[in-house]
């Protein structure tokens, strides 16, 4: 079983899982969660995380019982100066929640069947913009959960596996955990996975880079019971798990070090400024804790450096490559003041470099580099970062109305000015800009910041899955991934970038992909050099209200939805976002059409407030015809969000994805 998250503005949204519940057919329910996790899905946006592997009595699974618990929730909403403010889930009537029991009905075309010969996959979706209303002014979040569920890929997201080595083998390229999912160390889960390796996965084990066997044999003289966390893909054919990075040891959170992952905001010095960074103990007794406003990291020359994804001790790292807008992993002994604020020394630990994220407008484009606006890094306002001491000339700093990035043997032919960009990649090291980022992948915002699969995260991923300019795997900016998913092989050329191949393989598994690629928007699946000429990559959000509307389509048909764009009774979020703009649905002179993919990874829903039951489709004819029943004049529909690509000429909106809240 597999978690993820849908996008939404969130700092943190930390809730417990306390139970997950397998039904069969004839209502019998099979638990599968041996005991309450802890889980924050902000940190599931970019990823999914293994949940189970546990032995599953033998039968047809056709829905799920999910109970969350909402009671000492830790919820921070991004109010977009990066600080956050705290708030209070409640449901629609204002009250505080508790424990919620929620259903999950499976598409009657693709339930569960497990067997003693097969290995099987269910994969479910917390979609976090559907499910929450936040309220600033009142510092509430009106929680009304949507939770997908799939036992088909419904997306191309990096998968990790987290748990304590019960096994090593040498002979056979891989080694087997006891799955303990997301940040918790109770050790109690015991769940065997396998986790099989290559020669190519990279392997980061106390410190110390390695890669292929030699990794695998150092992972062998580790005790039972360490701490791995793997990074990689889940093959659809036999549903084996291949890691592409894993970490073990000290490593990980919780390995011995305390440790803080954040983005460097200010470097002054030996002395680095992190915001909004989240913690661990030594121990692993700090669940993966939020730190609101400003956190001090102390290095030393002392401070061992590596970087994601190095695969060997040499070319070394140092701390001049830490600079302003770093992603880092710090390892070192923290202490905390009466105020809260957290400093961690880690003038004898260490520090290791996670591939970060810059996004921003593009102001020009020349062979070998792109020049941005920046607006955020790592998804926080650039405003909260201060770039003193980052150029090379005395007095010099990064200008992020001109952030240079490089970008290599890179194709950078298809943006446009003005165009939202993402780089992932590395930032410059201290006192050397410009250029101010060694990119090592490049994309179109909506393609790479709600599904791309390159990027870091707070357990520092290791992934090799960008897509770079060389089929070099050290990780230092200058190549690197050799497992790109939007690749036509394994050798990591890509298809311009990541967005789209050219391969016309439909199998979602990574080794070609054609229609996976969500701006393709037609059924050739050709890819386009990151679809320059298809229909705008884009999400749909649009609410009526608390009291929602009883008729949201002026028609619904087997072929498409005709979204009324006049209702009065469209609340505050009514938009469509592509690159480089949002459109006001409410602006729009005619209605818009929405309808389904015609293939590729779909995944249409149906979620109950009050029953808070989801049913879920595959087919939208099969989605539509069970919303127009739904729709019979007395229940209203209060939200919707999708994700597909938007054809402005058609004004057509082709999902991948929606999910629809009604009041039933």
């Amino acid at each position: 079983m597999t978690v993820t998250d849908a996008a939404g503005d969130f700092l943190t949204y930390q809730v417990n899982l306390v139970s997950l519940q397998l039904q069969k057919a004839d209502g019998t329910l099979v638990e599968t969660l041996p005991a309450t996790t802890t889980v924050d899905f902000v940190q599931l946006i970019d990823l999914s995380e293994i949940l189970s592997s546990r032995q599953i009595p033998a039968g047809e699974y056709v829905a799920a019982q999910v109970t969350v618990d909402y009671t000492n929730a830790s919820i921070m909403v991004d109010d977009g100066t990066g600080t956050g403010v705290s708030v209070k889930p409640v449901d629609a009537t204002g009250t505080a929640l508790g424990q919620l029991k929620l259903m999950v009905q499976l598409d009657n075309k693709n339930d569960l069947k497990i067997n003693a010969a097969k290995a099987s996959r269910i994969a479910f979706d917390f979609n976090l913009l559907a499910s929450n209303l936040v309220d600033l002014t009142a510092k509430t979040d009106t929680v009304s959960p949507v939770l997908a569920a799939s036992v088909v890929p419904i997306d191309n997201k990096q998968i990790r596996v987290r748990g304590g080595i019960s096994a090593v083998d040498t002979a056979n390229d891989d080694y087997t955990v006891n799955v303990d999912p997301f940040h918790d160390h109770d050790g109690n889960k015991l769940s065997p996975l396998v986790v099989h390796t290559t020669d190519t996965t990279t392997y980061e084990i106390n410190g110390i880079p390695f890669a292929g066997a030699a990794g695998l044999a150092q992972l062998a003289t580790l005790p039972a019971n360490t701490i791995t966390a793997a990074f990689g893909i889940l093959q659809t054919s036999d549903q084996t798990f291949t890691a592409t990075a894993v970490l073990a040891g000290s490593s990980v959170e919780g390995g011995g070090f305390d440790h803080i992952v954040g983005n460097v905001i200010a470097r002054t010095g030996n002395t680095l400024t992190i915001h909004g960074a989240r913690m661990n103990g030594h121990g692993g007794n700090d669940d993966d804790d939020f730190l609101a406003g400003n956190s001090t990291v102390s290095i030393a020359a002392a401070t061992a450096v590596t970087a994601q994804g190095q695969s060997s001790a040499t070319p070394a790292h140092t701390i001049a490559e830490i600079s302003v807008g770093s992603l880092i992993d710090a390892f070192g002994t923290a202490t905390k003041d009466n105020s809260g604020k957290v400093t961690l020394d880690a003038t004898t630990g260490r520090v290791r470099l996670d591939f970060t994220q810059v996004e921003g407008a593009l102001d020009a484009s020349a062979a070998g580099n792109i020049t941005l606006n920046l607006k955020t890094i790592d998804h926080q306002p650039v405003s909260l970062f201060n770039f003193a001491g980052t150029g090379a000339a005395a007095g010099a700093g990064t200008n992020p109305a001109n952030y240079v990035v490089n970008t290599g043997a890179l194709d950078v032919s298809q943006f446009s000015g003005g165009d939202l960009v993402l780089g992932i990649g590395f930032v410059n090291p201290f006192g050397t800009a410009p250029p101010d980022f060694m990119a090592v992948t490049v994309a179109d915002v909506l393609m790479g910041g709600n599904n791309n699969i390159c990027n870091g995260n707070s357990g520092g991923s290791g992934s090799n899955n960008c897509c770079n300019s060389s089929g070099d795997n050290s990780g230092d900016g200058n190549g690197g991934g050799n497992d790109c998913m939007c690749n036509g092989n394994s050798g990591g050329s890509g298809s311009n970038n990541c967005t789209c191949n050219s391969s016309s393989d439909n199998s979602g598994d990574g080794n070609g992909g054609g229609n996976d690629c969500m701006c393709n928007g037609n059924s050739g699946g050709g890819g386009n050099e990151n679809c320059n000429d298809n229909a705008k990559s884009a999400q749909m959000d649009i609410d009526w209200g608390n009291s929602g509307t009883t008729v949201p389509f002026k028609t619904l048909t087997a072929a498409n939805l005709d979204l009324d764009v006049t209702n009065a009774n469209i609340g505050r979020n009514h938009d469509i976002q592509t690159n480089p703009q949002t459109i006001d649905i409410k602006s729009l002179s005619t209605d818009v059409l929405i309808t389904g993919a015609g293939s590729g990874m779909t995944l249409f829903a149906i979620t109950g407030q009050h029953g808070r039951a989801t049913m879920n489709f595959s087919s939208f004819a099969d989605f539509e015809a069970a919303l127009a029943a739904d729709l019979n004049g007395t229940t209203s529909a209060l939200r919707l969000t999708a994700d597909g690509v938007y054809d402005a000429a058609n004004n057509t909106f082709i999902a991948q994805r929606i999910t629809i809240l009604l009041s039933n």
